[in-house]
Formats: structure tokens, sequence, C-alpha cells
């Protein structure tokens, strides 16, 4: 059984007809702040999630980049490569395991991502952080959204085998459309285990990279 993404008000209506113009400071107001960012605010905004929730979980980070693809705002997707050892061909974003070289999930993020699409760090922006949500593989992942310097910049990334099977991107446009998410209501063991999908034309977004868009996309609707 499925059910549609039910709000009618999912993006503001000026913030459609600009296409992000103002996306920077848009980002700034409605994302939560990270570890290992730098912030002289005085309240800092938490995920929904404790940490201490997570603590049995291994920490992960994942890139949700905003990029343009031709004058248009685009959110970067893979698709993992068939042979790994977790999430094997699922779509994904660039991200992994937080190493103990890394100084915490944003350098995680911009690491994994030079790695697996050679995305530079320096192109990247860093704006903040999403909830964290918890992979069925026993990982605490944080979402850390950015937005990528310069037009066009998807024709220069290079994929490694290795990890990833597919680039390619969504367009922010299509998380506007209710039409286009939906839950999915199941039981496991008799128990709920609902998830998320994003309807697309060639790539099934389900679990956990739906649910990392689809907060993305409730909070561009504020």
């Amino acid at each position: 059984m499925t059910q549609p993404f039910d709000r009618t008000d999912f993006f503001c209506s000026d913030w459609t007809r600009a296409k992000g113009a103002n996306l920077q400071n848009h980002l700034s107001a409605c994302l939560n702040l990270l570890p290992d960012l730098s912030t002289t605010r005085s309240e800092v905004r938490l995920s929904s999630h404790s940490l201490e929730a997570f603590a049995h979980d291994r920490p992960a980070a994942v890139l949700v980049s905003f990029l343009k693809v031709q004058n248009e705002w685009h959110i970067l997707m893979t698709k993992r490569a068939p042979h790994l050892a977790h999430h094997a061909g699922q779509i994904s974003f660039p991200g992994g395991k937080v190493e103990s070289s890394d100084s915490g999930p944003v350098a995680a993020a911009l690491r994994e991502a030079y790695e697996e699409v050679h995305l530079a760090p320096e192109l990247v922006q860093v704006m903040g952080g999403l909830d964290l949500v918890r992979s069925p593989a026993g990982f605490v992942v944080q979402p850390v959204v950015g937005i990528v310097s310069g037009e066009n910049r998807l024709q220069d990334l290079v994929l490694d085998p290795m990890e990833v099977e597919l680039i390619f991107t969504v367009p922010v446009i299509h998380l506007a459309n209710p039409k286009n998410l939906r839950l999915v209501t199941r039981k496991t063991d008799g128990r709920p285990n609902d998830y998320w999908v994003i309807e697309h034309h060639e790539h099934f977004i389900w679990g956990l990279s739906a649910k990392v868009l689809i907060d993305l996309s409730q909070r561009l609707a504020c």
C-alpha cells in the first residue's frame, strides 16, 4: 500500500519562481549546524534524534550537494557499485564511514565525494546538515549539505568504478511535486516498517536516500 506525500504547499511559490536564486541564504536559515563547522551562533539547532540514540552505530556521512545543470539546481546522486559489501547497487549520495583521520562528518563527506566522483572539496561550500538517519547496515549517517560552485560541474566528475557504477542528478524542482513522493506502508515481523520512495523515470530511489531527500525538500519548502 502506498500513500502520496500530502503537502500541497510543498515549495514556496516565490522560491520556485526564483529557481533557488537565494539558495545560499535559504539553506543557512533552515539547516542544522554541524559539529565540525565553526559558528558564533548562541543557539545550535540539533537533529531530531540525539546522538545518544545512535551510541552503538558506526558514524558515517554523505554529501548532499546542489549543483547547476543548464542553469537549474540539481542534487548529485550515485548508484553504488554492485560488488560493495553494504547497499550494493542502491541509489545513494557520495559518502561513507567516518575514518579516524577525519575531523568529523564534514571532512568525511568531502573526502568520500572526492574519492568516489572526483568532486574537489574546494568547490563545495558546506551549508549545514540534515537530521541523522540510521542505515540498516548499522551506520548512523550525517547528511552534509553543500553548494558546488560554478556551472555544469557535472561534466567534470569522474566516477571510481570500484565504488560507483553511475553518476546522475535529480532536479530540485522534481522534489517540489507531491506526486513524485510516496510512503510505502509495510510490516516486518508484525511491526511497522514503512519507507519513502522518490518516483524517478530511471532510478528507484527509496529508503535512506529518499528519507534524506524528503527532509531536504521539507526544509526548502519553509
